[in-house]
């Protein structure tokens, strides 16, 4: 008999706890979809997009002040576009002080005047920093362009290997992810930028290899050599080749090693660059920014996953899961960026534009990820929990239909941790910030 009630005791007491544990999550879950309004509300600001716009104290003090009208909690300040030149006094670096003939003032630094302004207004700010993109086409501005041309990545096109500078159609002109001088000099940047400002986020941008074209120098076909214990018997054959009137490459016989290897080489940077950022100031928050169609995102090296999930697609390694670094970061901007808002909007869809389909390593089907609904699904099953998500929107694909960006904003307060807005330059031209400051209210 005693032992009879002390295991109902016991059963009694593992009730209770199941009871409380069920109460405190179901609390947490509540209070997480009742309140939207604690959800970060993040709003970006393109270097060149808003270069004449943000070129003086008065002029950044009124954009913040419309900000805080809209209901806008963070601001990200692009400080390293794609040319890779910084917007800020550096030792390292180039500097960016033009841009087509606008200049600004090299006493100035623009970065402390968005702190100083953004900590005024309560706003937090974080930093983006395109990574290895260090150059751009249209002005002929970068690294690859002046100090280290040896850096650009080389691409395995349909006409052969070539210099990305060499390709007309690429506007952001990237080095190689593989190279350590490369490696080095971005953790150098990331260790002057997290040491010298208060900044509360630095947000990674184009972290990633430029393409599935990407990267086949010498260099990266003798260290994924190493990787692999063996010489390469057929160059670059061996990981896919190009068939004539087919968008994709044909796999070769290493092509998921050779998936496996770049997305472990962009795993352990990210390591390194979140190390390089916290023993700076620990405070900072690590983020990243990149596409939600993860389905075809390991064209570009990435896997922004849970080192948990398990992708079962035909290109996956069976150890493609360790490769994932969602577990890194302190948030995760993953671009929804669909005309389409739900899938019955994209089922119902007779046209999708290239334009709409502009992004990197994006395809031109209609799987139900191409939605921003689909998009914010997959992105939270993709990182289970491991980090915090973004719903990231592009605000041009939503021109002259406010009602479906409010639909959008809607949907991805709905479905994922907080909302990212790309970019101030389309608030400015459509006048939206009523239509945002309303919406963004009533949540």
């Amino acid at each position: 008999m005693r032992n009879l009630r002390s295991a109902l005791e016991l059963l009694a007491s593992y009730r209770y706890f199941f009871i409380c544990f069920t109460l405190f999550a179901l609390s947490i879950t509540t209070t997480s979809c009742a309140q939207p309004q604690n959800k970060v509300r993040m709003l970006w600001f393109d270097a060149t997009a808003n270069w004449e716009r943000l070129d003086s104290e008065d002029k950044i003090a009124a954009i913040m002040d419309k900000c805080v009208a809209a209901h806008i909690t963070d601001i990200v300040v692009d400080i390293k576009p794609n040319s890779g030149q910084l917007l800020y006094p550096t030792c390292i670096g180039p500097r960016m002080l033009e841009w087509k003939g606008v200049f600004r003032d090299s006493t100035t630094d623009y970065l402390q005047t968005m702190i100083d302004l953004a900590r005024q207004r309560r706003l937090k700010i974080h930093a983006a920093f395109n990574v290895f993109s260090e150059g751009q086409s249209l002005v002929k501005k970068g690294l690859v362009y002046d100090r280290h041309p040896e850096w650009q990545t080389m691409l395995y096109t349909r006409d052969g290997i070539k210099q990305i500078s060499e390709v007309s159609t690429k506007y952001s002109l990237f080095v190689n992810p593989a190279l350590p001088d490369v490696q080095q000099y971005q953790l150098a940047l990331l260790r002057e930028l997290a040491g010298n400002y208060d900044l509360d986020g630095i947000i990674l941008d184009r972290g990633r290899f430029d393409s599935i074209q990407s990267d086949f120098s010498e260099y990266s076909r003798l260290e994924f050599e190493k990787y692999l214990g063996k010489k390469i018997d057929s160059w670059p054959q061996d990981i896919y080749t190009w068939i004539p009137d087919k968008e994709k490459p044909q796999p070769g016989p290493l092509f998921k090693e050779w998936i496996f290897w770049r997305a472990m080489l962009i795993r352990n940077f990210f390591g390194q660059a979140r190390l390089v950022i916290k023993s700076e100031n620990p405070d900072i928050l690590f983020g990243d920014y990149a596409g939600s169609w993860y389905p075809s995102y390991y064209e570009l090296g990435v896997n922004w996953a849970s080192s948990e999930y398990q992708p079962g697609y035909d290109w996956t390694h069976p150890d493609y899961h360790s490769t994932g670094y969602a577990e890194m970061l302190d948030f995760f901007c993953s671009g929804c960026y669909y005309a389409e808002v739900t899938k019955s909007d994209l089922k119902s869809a007779r046209d999708l534009s290239a334009a709409a389909r502009g992004e990197a390593a994006m395809d031109s089907d209609k799987q139900d990820w191409y939605c921003v609904e689909g998009a914010c699904e997959l992105s939270m099953e993709v990182t289970q929990g491991a980090t915090p998500v973004l719903g990231s929107l592009y605000i041009q694909q939503y021109k002259d239909k406010p009602e479906k960006f409010i639909q959008a904003i809607d949907m991805v307060l709905a479905k994922t941790d907080g909302i990212m807005l790309f970019d101030l330059v389309h608030l400015e031209n459509f006048e939206w910030w009523d239509v945002l400051a309303k919406t963004l209210h009533e949540k």
